[in-house]
């Protein structure tokens, strides 16, 4: 596995195929999953589940790579890194696209706390999963009256069923949630508390009062993560010289990029990079 010249790039839902207004996908996974785009690192503007029937290999989120096996379900958010790295058996499964707008409308749950990672259920929890899917896959199918309602509620219990057992990324509802969406839709780049709070209409201190109480954390401090695994990110599978990586994080100077990146992570980004690179999956 080779990184991705330049930055990742980011796929979408093909429109000529979604259903639910282009806003929903299920496919099959040996079709529509790890194909040959798949094996370099990529993004999606959609959260993607991915249900492993059969097959083998590695899934690499982000910098973490988990083994891949029957019975696996893989959730990546949206925005989040990710790629496939073959095993001695092609995997075979379903694969859940969609694009969390899906969420808000009627049946759904209005806001959704992103989920990432791996879970490998128990045999009860399998039967549910399929029989949720090939609820989805009738719908989809068919797309009787009322079916989009049908989608989202759904998708509402696959993804409850999920967030049981997989870990959530969000502070629950409210002005934190909003703070941590946006932290999340900044991509990385660098931005202040006062930036924040201006785009939420609050105060800077009202901002960071409610995110602490929710989240346990202060905001700037989550603002810092954002950015460093974005830079992370970058640093690992990207080709992008540090000085470019700096400018796409909105870093006006790379020597305080690397100055933050050091401070944060307690080495340099070159130093990062280095160990990164050497640490690669042999495939």
């Amino acid at each position: 596995m080779t990184a991705a010249r330049g930055r990742p790039p980011m796929h979408s839902l093909d429109a000529t195929m979604a259903a639910a207004g282009g806003l929903f996908l299920l496919g099959d996974l040996r079709t529509q999953g790890p194909g040959p785009t798949a094996y370099v690192p990529h993004r999606h503007d959609f959260v993607e589940l991915a249900w492993l029937r059969e097959g083998s290999g590695h899934h690499v989120i982000d910098l973490q790579e988990h083994a891949a096996e029957p019975g696996d379900l893989f959730i990546v958010a949206a925005g989040q890194m990710h790629y496939w790295v073959p095993g001695e058996i092609e995997v075979d499964g379903a694969l859940v696209l969609f694009r969390t707008e899906l969420l808000l409308g009627k049946g759904g749950p209005g806001e959704w706390v992103p989920l990432s990672g791996k879970w490998h259920p128990d045999p009860a929890s399998a039967m549910r999963v399929e029989a949720l899917i090939t609820q989805l896959e009738t719908e989809q199918r068919q797309r009787a009256a009322g079916y989009e309602l049908a989608i989202r509620s759904l998708l509402t219990a696959l993804l409850v069923l999920c967030g049981r057992f997989v870990s959530p990324g969000g502070a629950g509802d409210g002005l934190a949630a909003q703070f941590e969406r946006l932290a999340r839709q900044s991509r990385g780049v660098l931005r202040t508390v006062a930036d924040c709070a201006r785009e939420l209409s609050v105060t800077p201190g009202h901002l960071s009062e409610v995110v602490s109480a929710a989240t346990g954390r202060p905001p700037g401090e989550i603002l810092r993560e954002s950015v460093m695994h974005e830079a992370q990110r970058l640093l690992a599978r990207s080709d992008f010289s540090c000085a470019q990586i700096a400018r796409e994080l909105g870093f006006d100077d790379a020597s305080y990029f690397s100055r933050f990146f050091r401070r944060e992570a307690g080495m340099t980004p070159s130093r990062f990079r280095d160990l990164h690179r050497n640490h690669t999956h042999a495939a």
